[in-house]
């Protein structure tokens, strides 16, 4: 069988799962590299989701149900072993097709803990330049936007004009630079494109979900400049933000990821143990394709818009 004898030649650790989510086959390098992700010794003909920990089978039985259904997934997880060392392990889902249909899953992993080295200082640099340097200039690039925003009519507009103008000049310059100091980390990502949005026209009610209350309001502001009759709710505690989008239901969440305490990846875990079934927009700083990614495993996440909010991008989010 050549999946089999491809398996068993890779310096990784495999499992073959068919479409009833049963192993039909698996490879397994060390068992005790996965601890903190398997829960016991896997068999021929097992459950594959129920060898896995108990906090990540339902994130993995959406993978793979999604990968069912013809997509592939990369997936970077850092494990917390007691008393050890973190595991670090990349986690690839590939469909296999037989006549036509993806009749198998290979779902792959691979220990980096012993070779992070320079790759996670790598990583660590990228997420300083798609996180921390980008979040102020995405508040200067909001504050840009918006000059023609009636309150400040009464102000000597040409010259916030000017001022706002060199702003947005210099933050644009500093956000190029950037994206290609970002871009040289992942040249050869996958980007497809998410699921299109239900029913966008019908987006009445829309909830936005950032610690940052400036964002907040920059994007309530545009989003109401443009329409005027939408229902906006805003909080900077996800928390409190998930009980009232339990109790009042909107059309619409826009979801911040990197947040204290409870970020945007838990945020998003929390809905689907509450049933909460309601489309998702990720509106975030980050510029690293590999979140962009991770955010597609997540059902109800439609899109993935980076900061700052623009007339353009708010045009396609609630237009037609």
């Amino acid at each position: 069988m050549p999946i089999r004898r491809m398996c068993e030649s890779a310096n990784s650790s495999f499992f073959l799962i068919d479409r009833n989510y049963k192993l039909a086959f698996f490879k397994i390098e060390s068992q005790h590299d996965l601890d903190g992700f398997l829960t016991k010794s896997p068999a021929i003909g097992d459950s594959a989701v129920e060898m896995i920990a108990q906090k990540y089978r339902k994130n993995f039985q959406s993978l793979l149900a999604r990968c069912f259904l013809g997509h592939s997934f990369s997936i970077e997880q850092r494990f917390a072993i007691e008393k050890s060392t973190d595991l670090f392990l990349q986690i690839i889902f590939t469909p296999l097709t037989k006549e036509g249909e993806e009749d198998q899953v290979i779902c792959t992993l691979i220990n980096n803990t012993d070779t992070l080295g320079p790759m996670q200082m790598l990583s660590e640099y990228s997420h300083l330049t798609s996180h921390e340097l980008r979040a102020p200039i995405t508040n200067i690039l909001s504050l840009s936007t918006i000059t023609n925003y009636h309150p400040l009519e009464s102000y000597d507009i040409l010259k916030i004009n000017q001022l706002l103008s060199d702003i947005n000049l210099q933050a644009l310059k500093l956000d190029e630079i950037i994206k290609m100091l970002n871009s040289m980390l992942h040249q050869q990502e996958n980007t497809d494109l998410f699921d299109a949005l239900n029913d966008r026209g019908e987006n009445k009610h829309i909830v936005l979900v950032d610690d940052d209350v400036i964002t907040n309001r920059l994007h309530q502001m545009l989003i109401k400049k443009h329409h005027s009759d939408k229902k906006i709710a805003l909080f900077d505690d996800p928390e409190i933000a998930l009980g009232y989008i339990k109790e009042h239901n909107p059309d619409l969440i826009l979801l911040d990821l990197h947040m204290p305490e409870i970020d945007g990846w838990k945020f998003l875990h929390m809905m689907e143990e509450h049933n909460i079934f309601i489309d998702v927009v990720i509106v975030s700083s980050s510029i690293d394709p590999r979140e962009r990614l991770r955010a597609k495993s997540f059902l109800c996440v439609k899109d993935f818009y980076v900061k700052p909010l623009t007339s353009e991008k708010v045009k396609q989010l609630l237009e037609d």
